[in-house]
């Protein structure tokens, strides 16, 4: 009966830990499901991006090395779609994100019906689906019955309707005014959740040191916001990175190379050019800068948590 007391105690910590283990055993599928549906393309990508393979030459893929990748260094088009991509990413994410702050902060005081209200109007354009933002403002830019033209003109801003994606210098900028639109309602949701789980201590603390408006806001919010805007920041980062949608319904890239962004160089060369090689090289370069975002997104959420 002596060894009865120890035998006893390690039988339920046995039986959890087979128990782990069964579980364990049962994410195998899952496992198999995303290395089918997700390794395979990636390793295939990588290795076809070592050949030339061109479906319009009719001839079979050939090995040439890093050839595709030494060809990135001296194409133009890559480079001038790298900095849209970068301009388009990060400079949407800014804006956004300042304009999300902004309105959750002028509407942190409101109540009951008034902010039910406000907030069902500041996140209707994010239920919006990508591509109806697209053509609606696609057609919000058109020269002759645009609303934007025609706004503009009864302000007497301008002389003569604009041809917003139609011009090199203004597309880019045009389709991020979308993109902007479209992506504010996630930081004002975001950060109006972090405002509301700022302790009421600290707030009373600061009223009651007679703190003004911008000290509390640049002082004591803004601290305790700065893990949300981070790692909301990096997620649309990445979203942005991959944005193809909105961009192809707008200007389909154009015109020229203007509102060319990486995801949309990637899809000319593989489905109008038929260079899957050379897409391929430029797809291993967008897979490892999307992985450095990940990486970093995945750091802020171990720091954070």
């Amino acid at each position: 009966m002596a060894g009865a007391g120890p035998i006893s105690a390690n039988a339920p910590a046995r039986r959890n830990a087979e128990r782990v283990a069964w579980f364990d055993w049962m994410v195998l599928p899952t496992v198999a499901v995303l290395a089918v549906i997700i390794g395979y393309p990636v390793v295939y990508t990588l290795v076809l991006s070592t050949k030339k393979y061109n479906l319009l030459d009719m001839t079979p893929a050939k090995f040439i090395g890093g050839a595709n990748y030494d060809h990135l260094f001296s194409d133009p088009v890559f480079w001038h779609s790298l900095g849209n991509t970068a301009i388009y990413t990060f400079g949407s994410v800014v804006v956004a994100s300042l304009l999300g702050l902004v309105l959750a902060l002028l509407t942190e005081s409101l109540t009951g019906w008034r902010f039910r209200t406000a907030r069902a109007l500041l996140l209707t354009p994010w239920a919006v689906p990508f591509v109806v933002v697209a053509f609606l403002f696609r057609y919000m830019y058109l020269q002759n019955g645009g609303v934007v033209n025609a706004v503009l003109l009864d302000l007497g801003l301008i002389d003569r309707p604009v041809l917003w994606l139609n011009n090199s210098a203004l597309a880019l900028p045009a389709i991020m005014v979308a993109n902007i639109w479209a992506m504010t309602p996630f930081f004002f949701l975001l950060l109006s959740a972090a405002l509301a789980a700022i302790p009421n201590e600290v707030i009373e603390s600061a009223r009651i040191d007679k703190a003004g408006t911008w000290s509390m806001v640049y002082h004591i919010k803004l601290p305790f916001l700065r893990g949300a805007l981070f790692i909301s920041g990096l997620l649309m980062i990445i979203s942005n990175f991959n944005d193809f949608a909105k961009i192809w319904a707008m200007t389909q890239g154009g015109p020229g190379y203007s509102t060319t962004t990486l995801v949309v160089y990637v899809y000319r060369l593989a489905f109008e050019n038929f260079d899957f090689g050379y897409a391929s090289a430029i797809g291993v370069v967008w897979l490892v800068l999307l992985l450095l975002f990940a990486l970093a997104y995945l750091r802020a959420l171990r720091v954070n948590a």
